[in-house]
């Protein structure tokens, strides 16, 4: 059975090394993160922001994101997600677990609008959001590069 709450700092080094999984693959970041990194993240968050983690036999098997859309102020009630998850976890339905947990916590912290930005070879990301209610309003064409290529971003929304 499956455990979603907030991340501690005790959770850095596996949420670093869940991410750098995804590195250059699911995310544009081309460095390899540590859990330090991700320890000053959590010293970051504000009161409207939240890294959580989703467990599975007694291990964290992922995390999810809901950070400000924007610093500046007429973009307050907007907001971005993120999930990560380890390869051996992917396909079971997790993803989806956390980031409907994601809406839930983003509704609760008054956000009327949800951005997610995916790499737009990653159906089954993109298929599992639509899926949640998000809508597709665009790819943003060869905006990003990694791994030797160019590669297009899907911009994906929910409002509520």
């Amino acid at each position: 059975m499956s455990n979603i709450r907030l991340a501690t700092p005790a959770d850095a080094d596996r949420i670093a090394a869940i991410y750098n999984q995804c590195v250059g693959q699911q995310t544009l970041d081309t460095t390899l993160r540590s859990g330090d990194y991700f320890r000053e993240i959590l010293q970051q968050l504000d009161d409207r922001e939240r890294l959580l983690v989703i467990e599975l036999d007694d291990e964290v098997a992922g995390y999810g994101t809901l950070r400000k859309y924007s610093w500046k102020e007429g973009y307050r009630f907007a907001g971005e997600t993120s999930v990560f998850l380890d390869e051996k976890y992917r396909g079971r339905g997790l993803g989806n677990l956390l980031k409907k947990k994601l809406v839930e916590v983003a509704k609760s912290l008054n956000y009327k609008h949800l951005v997610a930005r995916i790499m737009a070879r990653n159906k089954v990301s993109i298929h599992y959001n639509m899926k949640l209610g998000y809508e597709m309003v665009g790819i943003q064409k060869s905006i990003g590069y990694t791994e030797g290529e160019w590669v297009d971003v899907a911009i994906l929304q929910l409002v509520f």
